[in-house]
């Protein structure tokens, strides 16, 4: 092709697409965390296939005139005709969603410069073979051995672009160059073709038969790809470079370290401090200063450190639960767990006057990059509470070659945020059951039980009963007995072990394959004695934000008042909305044992009622408890109508007046 420069070449479409495809919808919303995290996972799987003992990605930030991006003039043609399509078949109107979208872009299209995000690494470089997966669609060319299976990650990045417009290059050992872009516009009519042009164009010389592109190589890369190469090749000799023309900050306020740093600390604190990973920042706009800052196994306490007592999460892992995994990766006591799959390492720190945990948790690394938490890995979820408070961190490497590795790479999710054993085959999903529970059990047998000499918190008893969060309109969530979880001294008194299936699940975790619960009461042999508790609950859906709920008490206990809370832990990003402490619900109605209680006999704060008391209750005495709530305001514009609630017991400490 000599040294001629590709253009942005829209090839005919099947379907008609609009401004808003399915393939980059549903990550138009995604946090920064998510965008960061794709981008460093496949660094880190490209430096794993070249060999590189460490997996170096620099995030640049540079400044470059809107007329220097390249194929910007096709571009131009291309967006205006999409427009003009849209508004005809959608009646000379575009829908909302499709028409921000579109404002967005001619905005970025006024603009003479635009700030240009560059994300470079050291790892295997592209070629035509490579450079085609990642233009498609669900195709990856990743090796066995990668975090990342599912081929469309560069889908993430598009969004962080105003024209939605993302370049590629790379560079193989040998120096050989190759570069490409990838632009998501709308479909439109072709006044040249008979045929309807597809909303993807890409920037390459032509297209061959079959879907094949030609791509520019060496010397016909556009600059605008080719001088990031450059810094490429003087640094590592070979890798590859993501280029965001248009870069809007992930529509996010502060600095680009802030972003990044946060994102890659919380997901990759495994790879950093083994050295297996480290990440450069870098602003070189005019007006910056341009000094690079390194996020390494040297500085990674201190960026934990500074977001500590973040309770809260846009993405994945909190402040605090980050923190929190790497203390046990860099402290805890390291044990090698077999299994009929093969080896998996595990950390471990228990409860001691150093690391005052309240309850237990066991997180999950895969190649590095943190996958899941108890919560979503199957044989998991309330295994653990009749232990100590302790924290675990599973790590699996793709280098120890076993099969439990490629089923649980199988396993997790485009997001690599839970283990859903439904993708696997019947078979498989068998095996990966077996493993999972027995590195359970080996937790189980390896972590001391909660006793009265070593472990006697004080205050408060928290019931989980953990409502069905697969529930959907018109289907209730099924109750089941919750086993208490203790935070703080009330009592000597213990949780109970949850009674096991014969497969040794537990009975109110009867698994669907996500690791969440189906709540089907199934009770088996049990393994263990079983304490028994100061209270048990059932929770029973009766409508929407209405429960009806039945305590047990097995001990007196004076003064008591009930609460309802909404979990912190609701979805995969752990904590949804943006606030550190977890109001309680406000209650509307209350009954007790069918008696009406006046609003003016409620526990209340700052004018709201929040709790429920329940006075002095007694030994071998059932309480039930009737209470439709509204959710706090703050709290309720984030929420769909499914959620999870905790009730909490303890003495009345504050009343306010409250009126009928």
């Amino acid at each position: 092709m000599g040294s001629k420069s590709p253009n942005l070449c829209f090839g005919p479409t099947g379907a008609p697409t609009g401004f808003t495809p399915a393939g980059i919808a549903g990550f138009s919303d995604l946090r920064p965390a998510a965008v960061v995290r794709e981008l460093v996972q496949n660094s880190l799987d490209a430096a794993l296939e070249a060999n590189e003992n460490t997996a170096i990605v620099r995030f640049r930030l540079t400044r470059s005139k809107t007329n220097d991006i390249p194929g910007i003039d096709s571009y131009r043609t291309a967006f205006s005709s999409a427009v003009d399509s849209q508004k005809k078949s959608s009646g000379g109107k575009l829908p909302s969603q499709a028409g921000r979208v579109v404002d967005a872009i001619q905005e970025a299209l006024k603009k003479d410069e635009h700030d240009v995000l560059s994300v470079l690494d050291n790892g295997i470089g592209l070629n035509k073979r490579r450079m085609a997966a990642l233009l498609s669609d669900g195709v990856s060319a990743k090796s066995s051995g990668a975090t990342g299976t599912f081929g469309n990650g560069h889908s993430v990045v598009i969004p962080a672009s105003d024209l939605r417009y993302v370049l590629y290059g790379g560079i193989t050992k040998g120096g050989r160059m190759i570069g490409a872009g990838h632009a998501v516009l709308a479909s439109r009519g072709s006044e040249k073709q008979k045929y309807l042009e597809s909303g993807d164009g890409f920037l390459i010389h032509d297209f061959q038969k079959g879907g094949q592109h030609i791509y520019a190589q060496d010397s016909s890369i556009p600059t605008f790809i080719s001088r990031e190469l450059e810094v490429i090749k003087k640094e590592a000799s070979q890798g590859a470079a993501v280029i965001v023309p248009a870069f809007n900050n992930f529509r996010e306020k502060g600095q680009l370290w802030d972003t990044v740093s946060k994102a890659v600390s919380r997901n990759f604190f495994q790879a950093i401090e083994e050295e297996k990973l480290s990440v450069w920042v870098e602003d070189l706009r005019p007006g910056q200063h341009g000094d690079l800052q390194s996020l390494d196994h040297l500085t990674l306490k201190e960026v934990l450190t500074k977001h500590r007592d973040e309770k809260r999460s846009h993405a994945f892992l909190n402040g605090r639960k980050a923190f929190e995994a790497h203390q046990v990766l860099s402290t805890g006591k390291r044990h090698t767990i077999p299994t009929d799959l093969g080896k998996i390492e595990v950390s471990i720190l228990s409860h001691s006057s150093d690391n005052s945990f309240d309850n237990r948790r066991v997180d999950l690394c895969r190649n590095g990059m943190w996958i899941a938490e108890d919560k979503r890995i199957p044989r998991f979820y309330y295994a653990f509470q009749t232990q100590q408070p302790f924290r675990a961190l599973l790590m699996l490497d793709s280098k120890q070659g076993n099969r439990l590795y490629e089923l649980i790479r199988d396993a997790d999710g485009p997001l690599h945020d839970k283990l859903d054993t439904k993708r696997l085959s019947e078979r498989d999903r068998s095996d990966l059951r077996k493993s999972l529970g027995e590195i359970r059990d080996w937790l189980r047998n390896h972590v001391p039980e909660a006793g009265g000499d070593s472990y006697s918190p004080d205050d408060v008893l928290a019931i989980d009963f953990g409502e069905d969060t697969s529930a959907r309109v018109g289907r209730m969530s099924r109750s089941f007995w919750g086993a208490p979880a203790i935070f703080g001294q009330r009592d000597r008194h213990l949780p109970p072990r949850v009674p096991e299936n014969q497969d040794g699940s537990s009975s109110d975790e009867a698994e669907d394959g996500s690791g969440e619960s189906t709540n089907r009461r199934q009770f088996g042999r049990r393994s263990r004695p079983v304490r028994q508790p100061i209270f048990q609950t059932v929770s029973v859906p009766m409508g929407n934000n209405r429960r009806r709920i039945r305590l047990e008490c097995q001990k007196d206990c004076e003064k008591a008042e009930l609460r309802m809370f909404v979990d912190e832990n609701l979805d995969a990003t752990c904590d949804w909305w943006r606030r550190d402490q977890i109001p309680p619900v406000h209650v509307r109605t209350v009954s007790i044992n069918g008696q009406n209680i006046s609003s003016s006999e409620l526990i209340g704060e700052g004018g709201k009622a929040v709790g429920v008391p329940l006075d002095n209750l007694v030994a071998g005495t059932s309480v039930l408890v009737e209470i439709e709530y509204d959710l706090p305001e703050d709290i309720s514009a984030f929420m769909l109508r499914d959620h999870t609630t905790r009730i909490e017991i303890f003495k009345t400490s504050k009343t306010d007046n409250l009126e009928d």
